[in-house]
């Protein structure tokens, strides 16, 4: 049977029919992503309201310290395993694909066992009261790694329904789970973490027989091994996007004082439903990108110019229903500091407006295989992040800050923009079959992880 590539493969009623299909499918992946987003945000919004309603204030700060450690654990086990995988694991064939899902489980488990090995040696330096919850965190941190890296696998093979479907049982099991923590009268931050984690793990069993894959440690070395093109970088893209935003607000923090970023906090609260949009497509986003890439150049093209236009037609249109809120309805959901953080809305949305465009470029690096490039775009997209807003608040005060960031949203927009553009030119695309899949074919050996070349 002759394969239809290139113009053939989209011309004529057989070629417009399997567009059509194809769109239709993307779509449907991209609803689940967002689905699927928009329950884990709900989870974990509610499970930080219980712990809230639950503990002292001083007991909840520690809470708050632990999940943003979670959170930065979490990113690193993504950068190792899930972000690589998606890149370049998306199209292969059934061998390589079943290697690279038990090395990308491997990494997950031994991160979590070596940041759980690191919290038990630092455990001494951290006050009594708090130490039962950084160990119930690190307890809990395998099976939280593990449910997110098959969630990830997931939807690289394009079933977010299933991802969907195990999200939504770690969230039934958090009911029980927390049940027995109430039942037990010993409520506090380490033991609602603990049961937190608990319900993760069953989640983490389920999603790696919706996989079919058991968690592999001996593959750790050479998925690193075979990786190292592009996880180092994507570490150094987490500090760089986590560490400018840090940097920007302690900053303006400094200048202004912190009730300058108590303002600009509050209006990101406000517009929360665009993260919920940025992180839905995010799940979805690279392994779309790489299935257009095995299509071809203009396939590409267009999805990765969905991807923007869709984030940031989101962000105008939230941003305008937020402006034209009636204050009473600001102060009922924002509380009395809406008033003055209300004027900063236009141009806090019109940075999410311009980082929205930045999301096609973003993803089509990734999918690429551009780490390099894209390393060294973030590095210098998150500097202008940090000069401009911190120079506007130094010159102008708050008003000068969020317009500073503003300018540093535009510029970032056209620099990812030209860097795209130019990898895209530099690209050598197939039709048919992927360059990944080809380069995995080539390159496969017995005990070790298959990837492309660079």
């Amino acid at each position: 049977m002759r394969v239809m590539t290139g113009p053939e493969a989209t011309s004529g009623p057989v070629g417009r029919r399997r567009a059509r299909s194809w769109q239709a499918g993307a779509v449907k992946r991209v609803g689940w992503g967002l689905a699927d987003q928009a329950l884990s945000s709900l989870t974990n919004f509610a499970v930080g309201i219980l712990v809230a309603r639950s503990v002292n204030v001083s007991d909840f700060g520690a809470y708050a310290l632990a999940f943003s450690a979670y959170s930065l654990v979490l990113g690193i086990s993504r950068a190792l395993a899930t972000e690589p995988f998606a890149v370049r694991f998306t199209t292969a064939g059934p061998e390589q694909l079943q290697r690279a899902r038990a090395g990308v489980c491997g990494v997950a488990l031994l991160t979590a066992v070596a940041f759980l090995a690191l919290f038990a040696l630092l455990s001494h330096l951290m006050p009594a009261e708090h130490l039962p919850l950084v160990l119930s965190l690190g307890a809990a941190l395998p099976g939280l790694l593990l449910q997110d890296s098959t969630r990830q696998i997931l939807f690289a093979a394009g079933r977010g329904r299933s991802a969907f479907i195990n999200d939504l049982l770690w969230a039934v099991l958090m009911v029980p789970a927390f049940g027995l923590v109430f039942l037990s009268g010993r409520v506090n931050a380490a033991s609602l973490v603990l049961a937190w984690g608990a319900a993760a793990t069953v989640a983490a069993a389920a999603g790696c027989f919706q996989c079919r894959v058991v968690p592999s440690v001996r593959q750790v070395r050479s998925w690193l091994y075979s990786q190292r093109g592009l996880w180092p970088r994507y570490l150094f893209e987490g500090a760089a996007i986590n560490g400018s935003q840090q940097v920007m607000f302690f900053a303006i923090g400094g200048l202004l004082g912190l009730s300058a970023v108590g303002e600009m906090k509050l209006v990101l609260v406000m517009l929360g439903p665009v993260n919920v949009l940025v992180q839905g497509i995010g799940v979805v986003a690279v392994p779309e990108a790489a299935r257009a890439i095995a299509i071809g150049s203009s396939r590409f093209r267009r999805v990765t110019a969905g991807f923007s236009l869709v984030v940031s037609l989101g962000a105008l249109l939230w941003g305008i229903t937020v402006e034209l809120l009636p204050g009473s309805w600001g102060i009922a959901l924002a509380g009395q500091g809406w008033p003055a953080a209300s004027a900063l809305v236009v141009p806090m949305f019109l940075v999410q407006v311009f980082y929205g465009a930045n999301t096609g470029p973003a993803v089509g690096l990734r999918g690429m295989g551009e780490a390099r490039r894209s390393m060294w775009t973030r590095i210098a997209t998150s500097c202008l992040a940090v000069i401009f807003p911190v120079s506007g608040a130094a010159a102008v005060g708050l008003q000068g800050a969020v317009w500073g960031l503003v300018a540093a949203a535009v510029l970032n927009a056209g620099i990812w923009y030209l860097q795209f553009r130019t990898a895209i030119s530099q690209y050598p695309f197939t039709t048919g079959k992927s360059a990944s899949s080809r380069h995995l074919a080539d390159r496969s050996q017995p005990g070790e992880v298959a990837v492309p070349d660079e």
